[in-house]
This record gives structure tokens, sequence and C-alpha cells, in this order.
């Protein structure tokens, strides 16, 4: 029975409540993400989550874990806050976004105070890129470096060389059965996204040289690049040829589209990991 409490006892009271307190905060945000139903959030909250208590678990014993008053109040606030938003406002995708941040800080604050944030500075920066509204990015990306203008060309390309009659108008690809429009949310900036996130985790786990993170976020691009052309022209032929086939295709059956990047990404990481 005594070696079944030891675990507890090692925390010595206030660590342990402050295991706690993180537990229950990262419980908050995934039920605010579920009830958001922000899907993608949920499954990157989870990576992130996991890579920060990965880094924290390893670099434990070098931790400075003092305090004074004052941080423990700015910290008890910040975390109070989440609670608060959690109890009384709504769950604008933003704030859910943002809190797991606030969260962080405060539970660093609380734990090593203003000078010892520095110890954390990784785990920080995640959880502000973790924050980042994705979706809010896809027009503006779009319109910056005209994604779906590119995609068009790319796709179009690929339907020619392999021997369809086909042109192009901008972000219209025009078969002689049908002409189908690339809109924004066809352009895989949201995946592309997804990706920088998920390469700038990876680099912060597992650091490289810095040919190595130049490389992983081009490659990110490239695969989505390659992967959404594809399937552009596919649904293109699919527009012109079978149409039921396309509507089936281009509701949320076509997530298999969004999950392959991510598998041949997966693999470059893990291939990179092992240089």
């Amino acid at each position: 029975m005594r070696s079944f409490f030891a675990p507890v006892q090692n925390f010595q009271g206030a660590k342990f409540w402050l295991l706690v307190l993180a537990g229950g905060l990262i419980a908050l945000h995934l039920h605010s993400s579920w009830e958001a139903k922000l899907a993608n959030l949920i499954v990157t909250s989870v990576l992130f989550i996991g890579a920060i208590a990965f880094k924290l678990k390893h670099k434990y014993s070098t931790l400075n874990l003092e305090s004074n008053l004052f941080s423990k109040i700015i910290g008890a606030t910040l975390v109070a806050l989440v609670f608060l938003n959690q109890a009384f406002l709504p769950n604008y995708d933003f704030l859910i976004r943002l809190l797991p941040f606030i969260s962080g800080l405060g539970l660093a604050l609380i734990a090593s105070g203003i000078k010892g944030l520095k110890q954390y500075w990784q785990e920080l920066i995640l959880l502000l890129v973790l924050a980042v509204p994705l979706e809010l990015l896809i027009d503006p990306v779009n319109q910056i470096f005209h994604i779906t203008k590119i995609l068009a060309k790319i796709s179009t390309f690929i339907l020619w060389y392999v021997g369809f009659q086909v042109t192009r108008q901008a972000d219209l690809i025009i078969l002689p059965e049908r002409a189908t429009w690339v809109g924004p949310n066809c352009s895989g900036v949201l995946t592309m996204l997804w990706m920088l996130q998920l390469g700038i985790l990876f680099l912060t786990i597992y650091p490289t040289n810095w040919v190595k993170k130049v490389l992983v976020p081009i490659v990110a691009i490239l695969i989505v690049f390659g992967v959404n052309s594809i399937r552009i022209a596919i649904m293109a032929l699919l527009a012109a040829y079978n149409y039921p086939a396309f509507e089936y295709w281009h509701s949320d059956n076509a997530q298999i589209f969004s999950t392959i990047p991510l598998m041949l990404f997966w693999w470059f990481c893990q291939s990179l990991k092992g240089k």
C-alpha cells in the first residue's frame, strides 16, 4: 500500500496539485474544442500537449521550481481567467485556441516565477503556434500567393499530360463537358498550414541542423501541392464525366486527401530522425 502512494508523495503536495491543475486545464481545453466541433484542433492539441509533456519530463531534473508570491498571484489569476471563460463566456474559436497558452503561462509562473519563464520558452512557443487560427489564414494566404491559380495550372498540366483536352482560364479548369472552379477551400492551404504546425512541433522535439530545419517546411509545402494538384485533377474529371461521384468525393468523404499528405510528411520526418 505504501509503494502505491509513493509517486504521489514524491511530488510533495504543491507539485502534485500543480499536475492535477494542469490535467484539469487540458481536459477543459479538449472539452471546449469538442463542444465547438474543432476536430483538427483536438488532434493537434493532443500532439502538442503530448510533445510538451515529453519535453518537460526529460528536463524536469534541471528545472528551477521556485516562485515568489507576486508570480504566483499573476499565474493563479491567469488560470482563474481560463476557468471563468469556460463558465461564463461563449466558446469563440480564437479563445479556445489561445487558452492553452494562457494556461501554460499561468502554470509556469506558479511553478517557477517570472525569472524562471525562460526555462519554458520552447513549450510556450509551441502553445502560441497552437493558438494560430489557421482557418482565418486561408483567404489571406491564397490572395497573397495565388495558391488556387497555381494549383489550377499544375492540375491542368497533369490532365493535358495524360491526354485530356483541357484548357485553363485563371482558376477554372475547362474540359469539353464541364469547367471546374478551384476555390479557396479547395486550395489545401489549411492542410499546408497544419503541416507547417506539425513541422515546427517535430523540429522542437528533435533538434536538427539548419539544413533540415529549412528542408522540413519546404517538403511540407511541396507534399501538399503535389497531392492536392492530383486531387483537383481527379475532381475535375469526376465533375465532367461522373458528377454523382464528384459530389460524393467533394464532401466530408474527401478526408482521405488530407490524410495522405500527413502520412507522407510523417514518413519524411521519420526518415530525418534516422539520419
